[in-house]
């Protein structure tokens, strides 16, 4: 597996382009060779292979498959239920779903992982997708959380409901965290998850670091560009962003200001989040060039085998 680590940073974002109308089949367009490449962002340590001293505990359940794996594949994983759920708001769908860390006998000061599932901005897809790598993470000894929330389509969903949604739980998780230990938080945001969990990093006055998978980090360039997912972006905000500027100014995460507190990871055939959402933002990052959309979220990866060495040795 190739992995490219590139640090660098841009005063202009750039987004991602597609003309399908499947969302996992969206063509990649390449970035903008003209674009200005500024001194290295910060680098954060991360091995190239998994560490000789770390125990996949999840491998007898998700064994090793081939790249690139589909949404599909991923719900069709087997997964241990949670033991918890929480409801931070009123609504049936504001709660959060919580697995226990297991095989804690070498590591028990792992931090706690709270999971935002992706699927733009959309109620055609559900918490359930974040059960496999909730269930992986969890065996690998992490105390893991997962967020469902109201999307484009539900009551109240959508700009900005969606996001007033991750913010409370997020806040309501590190009150139940607290009020017992005081334990890391590590919020992990998948795409337009990975959206959500870098705009709560840039408005929150919480201590907690975000690691974004494929994630949407400039809203306004994502909106503008053809896809199917990209259009979604558009119903989620009731909008274009010529149409709505303000709304998708406080829409967009200040990534120029999260270098310390953020990682992202990026894949190279990526057809749905294109790379240079994740190399332009002054935000350390790591492409893998082997990577789909899903196989983040997917613990029979590669992807996720080296997400899974980053989180443990961070």
């Amino acid at each position: 597996m190739k992995f490219v680590l590139l640090l660098i940073s841009i005063l202009t974002l750039l987004g991602c382009s597609g003309g399908s109308s499947d969302p996992t089949n969206i063509p990649v367009t390449e970035a903008d060779p003209m674009q200005p490449i500024p001194p290295e962002a910060p680098s954060l340590p991360l091995p190239p292979e998994m560490s000789p001293d770390i125990q996949e505990f999840h491998r007898e359940l998700y064994s090793a498959v081939t790249r690139s794996v589909s949404y599909g594949d991923v719900l069709n994983l087997n997964y241990e239920p949670s033991t918890q759920k929480r409801f931070y708001g009123e609504d049936s769908l504001q709660f959060v779903e919580y697995w226990p860390a297991q095989n804690t006998q070498q590591r028990q000061d792992l931090a706690n992982i709270v999971l935002i599932h992706g699927g733009c901005w959309s109620n055609r897809f559900r918490l359930a997708q974040s059960y496999p790598m909730a269930t992986a993470l969890s065996l690998n000894g992490f105390p893991v959380w997962s967020i469902e929330y109201r999307a484009t389509g539900d009551e109240g969903g959508g700009w900005p409901g969606t996001y007033t949604d991750i913010e409370s739980a997020i806040r309501f998780i590190y009150q139940q965290i607290y009020s017992q230990s005081q334990s890391k938080i590590r919020i992990v945001g998948h795409s337009a998850g990975g959206h959500l969990a870098l705009l709560a990093r840039t408005n929150l006055d919480l201590d907690f670091n975000v690691v974004g998978l494929a994630a949407i980090t400039n809203l306004i360039t994502y909106a503008d560009q053809e896809g199917s997912c990209n259009s979604l972006a558009v119903s989620f905000m009731n909008g274009r962003p010529a149409d709505l500027p303000e709304q998708y100014t406080l829409a967009n995460p200040q990534t120029g200001s999260l270098s310390a507190q953020t990682f992202l990871f990026g894949g190279g055939q990526d057809g749905i989040v294109d790379e240079s959402q994740v190399r332009f933002t002054g935000i350390p990052f790591q492409i893998d060039e082997d990577a789909g959309h899903f196989d983040w979220i997917h613990p029979g990866t590669a992807s996720f085998e080296h997400l899974l060495n980053y989180l443990l040795t961070e």
